[in-house]
């Protein structure tokens, strides 16, 4: 079985590394999905907006050859907001459901504020800040950081344009799980319970001690809390 994963804005797909190294329940490989503008697809333009961003996703799942239920979802920040509508998507138009979906350090949909991501473009680097997910290095290199910060920007714009799924019975993933720092400057843990109708089986709801960036220093924690998931699955 395949696990698809999708990072936060601003992020390189190898920062998600750790997971194509760990020992996961009925997982044989782990994609890690890179988003155009950053590492191998550097010279990609980026998306114009978050729908193209989803079907572009959508695409490539089906041309992998995956086959119903038999592939994972997980998604950190914007990539949670990605692999959950990617989940409703890849059900509606192409009868593809997952095996499991994971939403990590995001707010349900219905918790989106109009405006938001605007903001958060306009002071990229202080909403990061706040986040802790500026790396050391971006303080020491103007040019690493101002090339970093471009494509933050670019995300954020990407995440403007997202029209959250409603929570509906007619078409949302069978099973998912949601977990989360309980020190996030962008989720409050009480909006969590929220993503439980977003579910046609409730969600287990996992908080963990740290901040939006709380893979830093949780990884064999949350790598536990997965296989404990997909187990159950």
């Amino acid at each position: 079985m395949k696990m698809f994963c999708f990072c936060h804005a601003g992020g390189l797909a190898g920062y998600y590394s750790f997971l194509q190294k760990a020992k996961l329940a009925f997982v044989d490989e782990v994609v890690l999905f890179e988003y155009p503008g950053r590492g191998k697809k550097c010279k990609k333009e980026n998306y114009r907006d978050f729908d193209e961003c989803v079907a572009d996703v959508c695409e490539r799942i089906v041309a992998s050859g995956v086959e119903n239920k038999e592939f994972v979802l997980f998604g950190h920040s914007m990539g949670a907001f990605v692999a959950y509508e990617t989940a409703c998507r890849l059900q509606s138009q192409y009868g593809l459901y997952p095996y499991h979906v994971f939403v990590s350090g995001q707010k349900p949909p219905v918790r989106v504020v109009p405006g938001h991501y605007k903001n958060c473009e306009n002071e990229a680097y202080d909403f990061l800040e706040k986040l802790g997910g500026v790396p050391d290095i971006i303080l020491k290199h103007k040019e690493i950081a101002d090339f970093f910060m471009d494509i933050c920007k670019k995300d954020l714009r990407v995440l403007q344009s997202y029209v959250p799924h409603e929570a509906s019975v007619n078409n949302r993933p069978i099973k998912g799980s949601v977990i989360c720092g309980d020190a996030d400057a962008e989720v409050a843990v009480e909006e969590l319970n929220d993503w439980k109708d977003y579910f046609e089986t409730e969600p287990d709801i996992y908080v963990v001690h740290g901040n939006h960036f709380y893979l830093n220093e949780r990884k064999e924690e949350l790598i536990r809390f997965m296989n404990r998931e997909l187990n159950k699955a």
